[in-house]
């Protein structure tokens, strides 16, 4: 049943019944007076019924410690400790030495509710604009970075996925149908609840032998409870099913066992990398393997800021482009009133594409674009390869159309003409591109009766941008701001806990790098008061 948080102080709290306990400058009391009245109760007023059931926890104490944990990198367990030993805790909450307590499980049960829907990301949204108008941060500038939110799982190889998997089925299988588990255990080519259980197999053809049997023990298990009314329905099996037929392929001939073999690569959008937290994703970056997720930050970096914050946090698959989320968080700002009017980016971020709609909605994605060479050395030599920028255009202002006027040799095209798929067909004459001192350099086919250029505003966009970074030092410079995202990702991810997953499910992920921003956000803001509004030069620690 919801009930808000009583407005009445108590004579039992801490600075009440001891003065002085605590330095009038400590981080407790900028807390209490500053963030905590704008934690609105009412907007999550809904995650409780309104009649019925015992009275709920208060929210903004539970908010408030959800905080601290982000700030603090604690687990469900350890707040539930600190905050009955804890008197700053207590200060910032108005909470009463006898009432100092709350049980892990409440609070972990609070999570799970949040994870219903974007309430956490508002609340994220609504503090950080209420900290930017009191402090007085300019949105203008803007810079965006990323990182992998690595899975609490080890990387598990075919064989241990496959391992892993009917284990984890028949775990479930033995708890609830048990007369089931003990006659399917005779058909199948191990006991995959044994004791001693590895997931690893060192010699490789035996690793291979047992890979074959295991795919035929997840045959004989969907055969067996695929029809079944209730076990079907389990999310163990769901997996297991899933698993095999990204894994594996049957073939089935008359009179005759169906022939089960293993792919080569798995099938499928989003390959399960372990039963156990199916949202995570395995991918690769050079030599760097991941399980997991992949966490985008955003803050404000204007210099004449005092103190920055993030504005935008969101969670994706581990294989999610850096490209195919500029235009993502471009929206979300815009919708939360902090669209900047530049946005720093590395070359993952930045791309032709991206450079033009980012244009449309009035923002400048700057930075170097990807694709190409960042080599200075290579750019600046005489026999470099010509790009499309290296050609005169025209861009239309009203239609953004390009139109080429001549190659970088000054010959003027013989005709253009647009394609369906937005390319542009540049011809030009064959005899003269043949002869050319820079035919061996340029982008130009030159073929049996005529020479041709294929471009297009996205290609010409981001080769232009990418000359503009090389040959523009001061524009180097200024797109030197965005490093500053890498001190931000490290205090995000392992300052506040965001580097590695504490949960199997991408909500809970993403929750988690919620908090972990708002966390960020709070201590900012609380060493800007401190430092700026009580002139103070060092703040309690928090």
């Amino acid at each position: 049943m919801y009930r808000p948080t009583s407005t009445q102080s108590s004579l039992f709290e801490p600075d009440v019944m001891f003065p002085g306990v605590l330095p009038k400058d400590d981080w407790s009391y900028i807390f209490r007076d500053k963030i905590y009245p704008l934690i609105d109760e009412e907007k999550f007023k809904y995650l409780f019924k309104e009649k019925g059931g015992a009275p709920n926890k208060s929210i903004k104490l539970m908010i408030s410690i959800l905080i601290f944990m982000a700030i603090e990198k604690l687990t469900w367990r350890e707040a539930e400790f600190q905050f009955l030993r804890r008197i700053d805790w207590m200060i910032a909450t108005s909470t009463a030495l006898g009432d100092a307590f709350i049980d892990f499980t409440t609070l972990f049960k609070f999570y799970q509710r949040l994870e219903q829907d974007d309430t956490a990301y508002q609340f994220f949204q609504e503090l950080t604009s209420l900290f930017i108008i009191e402090c007085g941060v300019s949105t203008k500038k803007q810079r965006v970075d990323s990182f992998f939110m690595l899975g609490w799982l080890k990387i598990l190889s075919r064989y241990g996925l496959f391992k892993e998997t009917i284990r984890a089925f028949l775990l479930a299988l033995r708890k609830h149908k048990p007369g089931l588990y003990e006659e399917i255990k005779a058909e199948l080519s191990r006991d995959y609840l044994e004791k001693e259980f590895d997931l690893t197999e060192k010699d490789k053809d035996k690793a291979n032998r047992k890979i074959s049997e295991m795919a035929r023990d997840l045959y004989i298990l969907i055969a067996a409870f695929e029809n079944h009314h209730q076990v079907k329905h389990y999310e163990g099996f769901k997996t297991l099913k899933k698993v095999f037929e990204q894994q594996c392929s049957v073939t089935k001939e008359e009179a005759s066992e169906p022939k089960i073999e293993i792919r080569k690569k798995p099938v499928g959008d989003k390959i399960i990398s372990s039963p156990h937290n199916t949202d995570a994703e395995y991918t690769r970056k050079r030599k760097q393997t991941v399980v997991g997720h992949k966490a985008f930050v955003t803050e404000t970096c204007d210099s004449d800021n005092e103190v920055q914050f993030i504005t935008d946090a969101n969670l994706e698959t581990a294989k999610h482009a850096d490209s195919k989320e500029t235009l993502k968080i471009e929206e979300r700002l815009e919708d939360n009133g902090t669209k900047p009017e530049i946005l720093y980016g590395d070359a993952g971020f930045v791309n032709g594409k991206t450079i033009l709609e980012s244009a449309e909605k009035g923002i400048d994605l700057a930075g170097p674009s990807s694709g190409r060479s960042q080599s200075i050395e290579n750019f600046e030599q005489d026999d470099r390869p010509l790009d499309t920028a290296d050609f005169e255009v025209r861009i239309d202002d009203n239609t953004k159309e390009l139109e080429v006027l001549s190659c970088p040799n000054k010959q003027k095209p013989l005709d253009q003409q647009r394609r369906d798929n937005g390319h542009i067909l540049v011809h030009f004459e064959r005899e003269t591109c043949s002869q050319c001192s820079m035919q061996d350099r340029c982008p130009v086919n030159i073929g049996a009766k005529i020479s041709t250029l294929t471009i297009s505003e996205e290609q010409y966009a981001g080769a232009a941008r990418h000359q503009q970074y090389m040959e523009d030092s001061d524009y180097r410079q200024e797109c030197g701001i965005r490093a500053g995202a890498e001190s931000l990702v490290n205090e995000v991810a392992n300052g506040h806990g965001a580097r590695k997953s504490r949960h199997r499910t991408e909500k809970r992920s993403r929750l988690q790098l919620i908090f972990a921003s708002i966390g960020c956000n709070v201590k900012r803001f609380i060493r800007y008061q401190a430092n700026c509004v009580q002139n103070q030069p060092e703040m309690a620690v928090v």
